[in-house]
């Protein structure tokens, strides 16, 4: 037996079979919520066939590392994978207060960055032209912070997502955006989870990535936002989808996706279609063209969202029952 199609085999048929299998009804969603969390067995997977390598047993390692691989992959492709915000990062939250920082973001434009490694990171917008930092750690210092009137910057003392990193104490951000700005906004997760209330915000643009973990960004009742850049590697995100025309795309990589559309929006969703990726479009009224799936009237609606959805080892979902919160 080649070992290396064996691991092949075992990865495929796994990540085959339970997609089939929740279609059939033999497994439900909700039973698959949390594969997420089976991430570790990985490492023991690794750990297994470096101990056995030199003996006939050395296959072992790399049958576990295949079938987590199967089980995870399955579980995204099959729309119901969550856990990663609470799995990926570390095994406590730090509790000490840090000293809580804020300032003017005077505009007409501004920029602002959050780059969070292992924590619980929470956007909301307040009136006005003063943002606002404030949460805990491990040890009250707080994270590295630059600002002055026309941009923000925020990001962890963990350094720049090197291994390891989602050992340490998980951080809670709380930060609060002002409505009086245009932002142009940017936010890198790595490990850990956020929610973003954007109820309010004027954006020039959004670019969100999330590496091993979850998210929610709630763009339904934005004032203005552009442009809409969304990249999730291993991780689960719900997003709600602004009341305003709007272009963008979403690029998923072993993740899920959940998409709520506004009601009467017209929608134009283009697909990068593959036999690991999946797309639940249709039902909702769409119509597919090629590799786009349309609303009739695209055109004259008086809301038009047109988005590049990309899916590889994953999934994405047009207005799920559950809706796209937590």
């Amino acid at each position: 037996m080649h070992r290396g199609f064996l691991g092949w085999g075992i990865f495929l048929i796994l990540a085959g079979s339970i997609p089939l299998a929740v279609r059939a009804g033999y497994l439900s969603t909700d039973q698959l919520r949390n594969v997420g969390s089976l991430w570790p067995l990985i490492l023991v997977g690794i750990g297994v066939g470096l101990i056995l390598s030199r003996t006939r047993y050395g296959f072992l390692g790399g049958f576990i590392v295949a079938a987590t691989f199967g089980v995870i992959v399955g579980g995204l492709l099959a729309g119901g994978v969550t856990g990663f915000g609470s799995a990926s990062c570390g095994p406590g939250s730090g509790t000490t207060a840090f000293p809580a920082r804020e300032g003017p973001l005077t505009g007409p434009s501004a920029s602002v960055e959050l780059n969070l490694n292992c924590g619980d990171l929470t956007v909301a917008v307040a009136p006005g032209t003063t943002w606002r930092v404030q949460g805990t750690d491990r040890d009250g210092t707080g994270p590295n912070l630059d600002a002055d009137n026309s941009s923000l910057q925020v990001r962890s003392r963990n350094g720049d997502g090197a291994p390891f990193d989602f050992l340490g104490k998980r951080e809670t951000w709380n930060v609060t955006l002002p409505d009086g700005v245009a932002l142009n906004t940017r936010m890198t997760l790595n490990a850990g989870s956020s929610t973003l209330n954007l109820a309010g915000a004027t954006l020039n643009d959004l670019e969100a990535t999330v590496n091993a973990g979850s998210a929610t960004i709630d763009l339904g009742s934005v004032h203005q936002i552009n442009d809409i850049q969304i990249s999730l590697n291993a991780g689960s995100l719900g997003l709600t989808l602004p009341s305003l025309s709007t272009t963008g795309s979403i690029d998923v990589n072993a993740g899920s996706v959940q998409i709520c559309a506004p009601p009467g929006a017209g929608l134009r969703l283009e697909t990068r279609e593959s036999i690991v990726s999946s797309y639940d479009f249709e039902g909702h009224g769409l119509v597919k063209n090629g590799s786009t799936w349309e609303t009739p009237g695209f055109d004259s609606a008086p809301v038009k969202i047109a988005l590049r959805t990309s899916a590889a080892a994953g999934s994405v979902s047009l207005d799920p029952s559950g809706g796209c919160g937590d």
